[in-house]
């Protein structure tokens, strides 16, 4: 006969339930920090790639020559971590001149109306030589010249492992965007003469 009491005293099965109870949040916690883990090695990688070559490029003879080695070196190293789009990661590099304070400030103008802001007619210094005002005065795509200094950004999209876990992160993306900025002063040689 079935018993009430004898159900309630008897223990066969009790593991299997705690182990329903505990694997679902276990699984999740798991699977999150394999997640983390490889953003953060990714993100390492970005940053040492980023690193070397703003390395290369300042003790380089001319800066300006060796930049498709850079990016190559660059694409080479990324090459361990996974591309959510195809695309290898891309290097910009922008010349500020002589000063670490130019990097990423606007190119000197008249305030005029004293607002703040420039506005259109407002004159204003073109220190990168385009022809137009900018909100950051580097020029674009120069590795620069002899002890000038030069800002090198990398960015990557980075594949998720687990994509359901990246969309909870990265606004429903399912992959991670990454960046790794560096700023370098190149060396000072002056005996050499490049070509550009």
């Amino acid at each position: 006969m079935f018993s009430l009491l004898k159900l309630t005293r008897d223990r066969n099965g009790v593991t299997i339930i705690e182990f329903a109870f505990v694997a679902p949040v276990l699984v999740l916690l798991l699977t999150g920090l394999l997640e983390f883990g490889y953003v953060l090695f990714a993100r390492s990688t970005l940053e040492s790639s980023v690193l070397a070559a703003s390395r290369s490029s300042r003790v380089a003879d001319c800066p300006n020559e060796n930049a498709k080695a850079l990016e190559a070196e660059l694409q080479s190293r990324m090459s361990v971590v996974s591309s959510a789009d195809g695309e290898p990661a891309k290097l910009q590099v922008e010349s500020y001149g002589s000063r670490f304070g130019d990097v990423g400030n606007p190119e000197p103008f008249d305030d005029a109306n004293t607002n703040g802001t420039r506005d259109d007619g407002e004159s204003y210094t073109d220190v990168n030589g385009n022809g137009v005002w900018d909100e950051d005065m580097g020029l674009t795509g120069n590795y620069g010249s002899f002890g000038e200094v030069v800002r090198f950004r990398a960015t990557y999209n980075v594949r998720s492992l687990v994509p359901s876990v990246a969309k909870q992160f990265t606004n429903g993306k399912g992959y991670y965007e990454i960046e790794s900025t560096t700023v370098a002063r190149n060396e000072p040689f002056r005996e050499t003469s490049c070509a550009l």
